[in-house]
């Protein structure tokens, strides 16, 4: 089943979109040398950029096994794209498409507080693009078959610290009170919804302990952090 991923540029998530539609870049996606990725850019010196990033991103999701299954077209748009709330990049599974704010506007949207602003431009955008990638490439593999919020949230946010530099993530991880380890019950979408810098550092600690066999079940299906109601 798909469903249109976001990356949230507030705390708090299911908040009221605001305004039009973020305003996208080319007339055309060019095709990146690697056939997988097109990118849809108004300044042309961003698309060899981008199609380095999007490489470097896939050669990152492939430590547990996450695979490009369909090319993928990343869309630069300069302000935040409207879905459930404002959002600094966001995967539209139903066109296979990620549309992200560019490099040079990213410092506009980032709140001071929030830890990511103590990141360079460059990192906090292929942190983005990582974590969106992570979405399209679960979205891809799993088909029909629905993967819960929740588990698209663990995959994507503990691959997207797992692929930063250790000092990057250090920021991330420092910015929180958590100690490991982390338990099942710390990886909870209500948390991503209140506090998605938690969340995020919750995955990758969980991620840590744990490795890539909880990713392999949320992707067969043997495994999964969803509540029951």
């Amino acid at each position: 089943m798909c469903e249109t991923q976001q990356r949230w540029l507030a705390a708090v998530t299911f908040a009221i979109a605001i305004g039009s539609a973020a305003v996208s870049g080319a007339a055309d996606p060019v095709l990146c040398d690697d056939p997988g990725f097109r990118v849809d850019a108004a300044d042309v010196s961003e698309q060899d950029v981008v199609c380095a990033a999007a490489a470097d991103a896939r050669r990152a999701l492939e430590t547990c096994g996450l695979a490009q299954t369909a090319p993928i077209t990343i869309e630069v748009v300069d302000s935040p794209i409207h879905n459930i709330g404002q959002c600094l990049a966001a995967f539209d599974c139903e066109r296979d498409r990620i549309q992200i704010i560019g490099r040079t506007l990213l410092r506009k949207y980032l709140e001071p507080e929030d830890a990511y602003a103590a990141l360079p431009d460059d990192v906090v955008f292929r942190s983005l693009l990582t974590h969106e990638m992570a979405h399209a490439f679960v979205s891809q593999m799993s088909g029909d078959r629905r993967i819960a919020p929740v588990d698209h949230e663990y995959i994507a946010n503990a691959l997207e610290l797992k692929a930063l530099a250790p000092a990057d993530r250090y920021v991330l991880l420092d910015a929180v009170d958590l100690e490991p380890p982390i338990t099942a019950g710390e990886i909870n979408i209500f948390i991503y919804g209140i506090a998605p810098r938690r969340f995020a550092a919750a995955a990758y600690l969980y991620f840590e302990n744990h490795g890539c066999e909880t990713i392999a079940g949320i992707l067969d299906g043997s495994a999964s952090f969803r509540v029951e109601e």
